[in-house]
């Protein structure tokens, strides 16, 4: 189980090469349905599920619903500054249905599963390991056709998320704000249209 990461975005990886030569950008559809059954299927293979319907049982707590909101809308001035950007019904559909059914499974098995199965290890290792898997599963399999998903700074972002994110499970074993923290990400970071090279985050150096 520790090394589903690996065959995980093995495939992903391979999902985007043949699909990206085939309809370009528009890859991400197929990467992104790949992706979700490979952590589903993972969650099943352990008995994980009734773990992780646990987790969405229990409160998370005041701090961690206003920590995860905090996080949340940290890219939301990159939707508010490219509103006009949204006239396509299709791409708003997928991008309302991404940020819906995307953080449910992520969260699920990146901080849910592995949150369970690093539960005896020490700290910084419990948060670092699902972690470093997360940010590097973006720019493996979304950057082979995304631009904005080889952005450095958004693979810091994610590792700062993820931190934050496992941090939370860590002390609740609940999902429930990280989830909707998430959710808000998703919405806020444009993903559809970064994903598509619609809009590429600027890069500073």
């Amino acid at each position: 189980m520790l090394l589903s990461p690996i065959l995980l975005i093995s495939a992903g990886h391979l999902t985007a090469r043949v699909f990206s030569s085939v309809v370009g950008a528009w890859a991400w559809i197929p990467l992104q349905l790949v992706y979700w059954s490979g952590m589903i299927a993972v969650l099943y293979s352990v008995n994980g599920m009734s773990t992780i319907f646990a987790a969405y049982t229990r409160s998370s707590g005041w701090r961690s619903w206003s920590s995860g909101i905090l996080i949340g809308l940290i890219p939301w001035p990159i939707l508010l500054l490219h509103l006009n950007l949204l006239h396509s019904p299709l791409l708003i559909v997928c991008w309302l249905a991404l940020a819906l059914i995307n953080p449910f499974i992520e969260e699920s098995y990146w901080r849910g599963l592995f949150g369970e199965v690093t539960s005896q290890w020490p700290a910084w290792a419990a948060l670092l390991y699902p972690t470093l898997f997360f940010a590097a599963a973006h720019p493996l399999q979304w950057g082979v056709f995304s631009a904005g998903s080889r952005n450095w700074q958004m693979v810091a972002a994610l590792m700062i998320m993820g931190i934050v994110w496992s941090a939370t499970y860590r002390q609740t074993r609940s999902l429930c704000s990280n989830t909707f923290s998430h959710m808000l990400v998703d919405l806020g970071n444009m993903s559809v249209w970064v994903f598509l090279n619609l809009y590429t985050p600027p890069t500073h150096h």
